[in-house]
């Protein structure tokens, strides 16, 4: 089998579980020596990653990390000046249709993009070691659900609904991790951990009962895909088999037995990808 290769978009940056290199066994893209042989696109956000994918002569697969998706079907801006241009998204996303194979990691990526004319495959994606998380859930009547925040974006993240939900779910704790900016909440079991390294998160967030996903629109969070191995009970914004919605937030104080079914699940789709190893 040919190396595959793997273009990581500067936009992405860093904190996940692993690497593509290690997960997919995919080796990193140089455009000098590399244009003709199969590579994935991880994400694709603005000019620099399409014409990189554009110049590309071999066997082209993009996985869509999610706001990158959005850039495109608003329109890539050609330059940051007050009086920028933007590439209309049409034909670019009919130029990425017709010559790449895509993937995206849940169906609202997927209805997105064929909204411009791109097709998609669904699949989605975990950058850790599988294998070195055991399930482990521990049942509770006063259930523990933790959710983060990057780049204290904290409208995107959906902390602006945390304090509603933990009203509604007074015996419900919401451990909030990842924030730089102080965030204050007017709920007692609302507590706010802030940026802790990796290692010390992992290790408090798998003594809870489940994730908690508010964002609206998403690629597959790393924290869901740790709830889930775990054996929890997550809680996404977005539909996902075997997951609980925000409404359903009660019912996870009543699961008595892990969540193996789910778990599962998961464990024979995750990472199926064609340039995975």
């Amino acid at each position: 089998m040919q190396e595959i290769k793997c273009r990581v978009a500067p936009s992405l940056g860093g904190g996940f579980a692993g690497t593509p290199e290690q997960v997919w066994g995919t080796q990193p893209y140089n455009p000098d020596t590399d244009i003709e042989k199969p590579c994935l696109f991880f994400g694709l956000y603005g000019v620099p990653d399409f014409y990189s994918l554009w110049r590309h002569k071999g066997k082209k697969w993009v996985l869509w990390a999610g706001s990158d998706i959005r850039h495109l079907i608003n329109g890539y801006w050609l330059d940051d000046t007050e009086w920028g241009a933007k590439l209309l998204p049409a034909p670019l996303a009919e130029w990425i249709n017709r010559n790449c194979e895509n993937w995206v990691e849940n169906n609202v990526e997927r209805d997105a993009l064929l909204s411009v004319g791109i097709k998609s495959f669904v699949c989605p994606s975990f950058l850790g070691n599988i294998n070195g998380y055991e399930m482990c859930f521990k049942p509770s009547d006063t259930p523990k659900l933790y959710t983060s925040v990057s780049g204290d974006d904290f409208t995107l993240y959906g902390w602006d609904k945390i304090d509603g939900l933990a009203e509604e779910n007074p015996d419900t704790e919401f451990l909030l991790y990842g924030n730089t900016k102080e965030w204050k909440s007017t709920q007692k079991n609302v507590i706010v951990h802030g940026r802790v390294p990796q290692e010390q998160m992992n290790k408090e967030i798998r003594e809870t009962q489940g994730a908690l996903r508010l964002t609206e629109f998403d690629g597959f969070s790393e924290i869901l895909a740790k709830s889930i191995l775990w054996g929890q009970y997550p809680v996404s914004l977005i539909a996902y088999p075997g997951m609980f919605t925000p409404d359903q937030i009660r019912w996870v104080g009543t699961m008595k037995k892990p969540n193996e079914r789910a778990r599962n699940y998961y464990l024979s789709i995750l990472n199926k990808y064609p340039w995975a190893k």
